[in-house]
This record gives structure tokens, C-alpha cells and sequence, in this order.
């Protein structure tokens, strides 16, 4: 039965990485859909053979349609700081108070923690600066940055279907 999950997830890989070309090359042309099938399947193999596996166990179909929502809402979060860090620059009178905060965070593992990690990082005014274990050191251009951390963290939570200790859903 692992033989069928991994079939299905080196599939998955591969329809990924066709989905990203058609986007990429905006074409329907026969030769191009043909070389980006042969690129992608070369590009897939290489990736299993190189990591031992086709994806993470994290990236799920689920995960995958959740994708283009959550990085809409990542979008919109950079480009409010966007405006924010412009306001600060542009108006000497409002308070700059630089500093590292130490964030815990309740992502579980690895790849949503960097998912986590990154998000803060592309996001103006917040840069991550250590990540260890569940532990990150975030730069904060003002204070009140730090209060954004929660809510980038619950996205990222959203968006690999992960649940808080002790949070209760509306379905029990």
C-alpha cells in the first residue's frame, strides 16, 4: 500500500510542477505543453531521487487548494506593512523602537514553522532571525509589529490544517 501513496504523491508532485508551467508560459501551443510534461516528469524524478521522496508529508491536496487563498491573504498583509513602513519613513515623527522579540510558536514541526518563519520575513518592519525549535527571534521595527506575529501564524496554521491546543471549532 506505501508503493500506491507514493505513486500518488510523485503524481501529485508532477501535476504541481505542470500546473506552475501552464501558469508560467501562458500558452496552450501542443509543443510547449509537451516539452513542459517532459521538463516536469524530468524535474519530479530528479526530486525523488534526490530527497528519497516526491513531497513533504505536510503538502496535501488540501494544502495545495489552500495555497492561492492564503498567499491572496499574505499578499494583502505585505502590502499593509508596506504602508505602514512608509508612513514611518515618510513621518519622522512617529515612534521607531527597534527590537527582538522571542516568539513561541504552536506549529508542530518543520516545514509550517519555515512557512511561518518566512512569512514574517517578506512581511515590511518584522524579520525572523533565529528559528529554533518552536522558539523565533523576530526583528520589529516598532513595538506594536510584534502584535501581527499571532495572526501570520494562525494563516500559516490555516493553511496546513492545524489546530491549537485546546481551540474549539464550530463543529465540536
Amino acid at each position: 500500500m506505501a508503493t500506491g501513496n507514493g505513486v500518488r504523491r510523485k503524481l501529485l508532485l508532477l501535476i504541481v510542477l505542470f500546473a506552475f508551467w501552464m501558469v508560467f508560459t501562458a500558452s496552450l501551443a501542443w509543443h510547449e505543453l509537451v516539452l513542459g510534461a517532459v521538463s516536469c516528469a524530468l524535474v519530479a524524478a530528479m526530486t525523488v531521487s534526490l530527497l528519497g521522496r516526491a513531497l513533504d508529508p505536510r503538502i496535501t491536496p488540501a494544502v495545495l487548494l489552500r495555497l492561492p487563498v492564503f498567499m491572496l491573504r499574505l499578499t494583502w498583509e505585505i502590502i499593509k506593512a508596506n504602508y505602514d513602513v512608509a508612513k514611518i519613513i515618510l513621518n519622522p515623527k512617529l515612534p521607531i523602537d527597534p527590537r527582538i522579540v522571542e516568539y513561541r510558536t504552536y506549529l508542530p514541526d518543520d516545514l509550517p514553522r519555515t512557512v511561518f518563519s518566512d512569512s514574517i520575513t517578506l512581511t515590511p518592519g518584522t524579520v525572523t532571525v533565529e528559528l529554533e525549535g518552536n522558539r523565533l527571534n523576530v526583528h520589529c521595527l516598532c513595538p506594536y509589529h510584534e502584535e501581527g506575529l499571532a495572526g501570520l501564524e494562525k494563516m500559516v496554521a490555516w493553511l496546513f490544517g492545524i489546530r491549537k491546543e485546546g481551540e474549539v471549532t464550530a463543529d465540536g
